[in-house]
């Protein structure tokens, strides 16, 4: 596996790069800016809003003179989206918690800073202070090639931190020009910046983003069609290069694997399950001399993890509440497939390996943009991880031979290869991979002598 360089310290001209550079424009409104608007009805400090709209407006000019995407980002606090502990928050001072309500005034953008029907300008709505909650942000920027973020608005302590931080945990880089954002408090305002600049981003001026996004040079952006085009990977032996990719295995556990495992122990037909394990252990060793990245998926289906509706079934027979059981043997990985120290371990407690797991942080952590996807049940567990891996955007491949299912669902297993296959992912056969990963062992060693 290619390793990302961690570490390596970004001038600011490249992480304002237009090429890979998104301007975040947080909360821009009327309610939060203007004198007439809810903030400046209540009595609220504006003063800092001028300024804070001036460079913003030179920001947001010279961000459309260098091509790069400018995501523009409104807040509506309606009753139907405050949950009661924002709306808590909301009503102090006895306030109504309703502001920047949906088709009012005090919801517009401002006057001096309105987005054009542009490309690259895309409108997104909040409901909750980052913009990353329960918005289309990350995958607006992902889709785009986005690795960086020039963030400021309203307010610095509130939504423009909140947006920024969760930025930073998303991996992207951050940049924020101070004097483009702006408080009710000037003490609550610095107070955001020396925080922000400690850990989650840079602290500069607009000046400093001004002139580097005025002298970028022309060239592909990533929002562009063509620039999108040419990441597409297209070959087998693209969609599974050591350099990108991942082998991922899924559930190969004693509970749904070995004779005395809880399924063999109910009488459940393994066998299928049971040829996989050698297919897999191939596929294991040829990653691990190809330095692929390999991570191991294990659920486990304990009381602390599980509500009623997973527990528990009407029928029995499909009930989680014994199956894998944290800490138990049944929970283990079988013995043939074993991780080796340095290989990362993902407990999940549902069918998908992306829902509640760190599985896509380890992912985009190291530069992973396409799976291997192997293990058991193929129908359940390893569609389902197969289904959000592509909703996020990674290739897939699936060997049909390194996925299995007991013997009762072999007709779903079929039909599931042919679902994946259709919508979701490359089927091929696991020779055809290792023999792609054996070749490129080979080549290093080569290069290498």
């Amino acid at each position: 596996m290619t390793k990302v360089q961690k570490g390596r310290q970004l001038s600011l001209a490249e992480k304002v790069d237009p090429a890979h550079a998104a301007l975040v424009v947080v909360d821009m409104q009327n309610d939060f800016c203007h004198p007439d608007g809810y903030h400046g009805r209540n009595g609220d400090d504006l003063s800092m809003m001028p300024g804070a709209i001036a460079n913003m407006r030179r920001l947001v000019l010279t961000a459309r003179q260098a091509g790069a995407l400018i995501v523009w980002i409104r807040a509506t606090y309606d009753e139907v989206v405050l949950g009661e502990p924002l709306a808590e928050v909301l009503s102090k001072g006895g306030t109504s918690p309703v502001r920047c309500a949906e088709g009012s005034w005090g919801a517009d953008f401002l006057d001096e800073l309105r987005p054009l029907d542009a490309p690259n300008e895309i409108v997104l709505t909040k409901h909750r202070f980052s913009a990353f909650w329960d918005t289309e942000i990350d995958l607006t920027l992902r889709s785009n090639g986005i690795r960086s973020v020039v963030v400021a608005g309203v307010i610095t302590s509130g939504c423009v931190e909140s947006t920024a931080r969760d930025a930073y945990f998303r991996n992207y880089y951050v940049v924020l020009p101070g004097d483009a954002s702006g408080s009710y408090s000037r003490e609550r305002h610095d107070a955001a910046l020396r925080k922000l600049a400690l850990t989650f981003g840079v602290v500069t001026q607009t000046d400093d983003v001004a002139r580097l996004w005025s002298q970028a040079a022309a060239g592909p952006r990533g929002w562009q069609l063509d620039a999108k085009r040419a990441q597409v990977l297209h070959t087998l032996e693209q969609l599974t290069d050591p350099a990108h990719a991942a082998l991922v295995i899924v559930d190969m556990q004693n509970d749904f694997c070995h004779p005395d495992g809880l399924m063999g122990k109910r009488g459940e037909d393994l066998s299928h399950n049971r040829t996989i394990i050698a297919t897999i252990a191939r596929l294991l060793e040829s990653a691990r001399r190809a330095g692929v990245m390999v991570v191991h998926v294990q659920a486990q289906y304990g009381n602390s993890s599980g509500t009623p509706s997973w527990l528990f079934s009407a029928d029995d027979s499909k009930t989680t509440q014994h199956i894998c059981l944290p800490g138990s043997w049944g929970a283990q990985q079988v013995d043939e497939l074993a991780p080796k120290d340095g290989e990362p371990i993902v407990v999940k407690h549902r069918y998908s390996a992306f829902i509640d797991t760190a599985l896509e942080l380890l992912l985009r952590s190291n530069g992973i943009r396409s799976l291997v996807v192997t293990g058991t049940a193929t129908q359940a567990c390893v569609e389902s991880t197969v289904r959000d891996a592509k909703m996020l955007d990674y290739y897939v491949t699936v060997p049909r031979d390194g996925v299995g299912a007991r013997a009762r669902h072999r007709h779903m297993h079929d039909a599931s290869l042919e679902a994946m296959g259709t919508y979701f992912a490359t089927i091929t056969d696991a020779d055809a991979v290792t023999a792609l990963w054996d070749g490129s062992n080979a080549r290093s060693a080569r290069a290498a002598e």
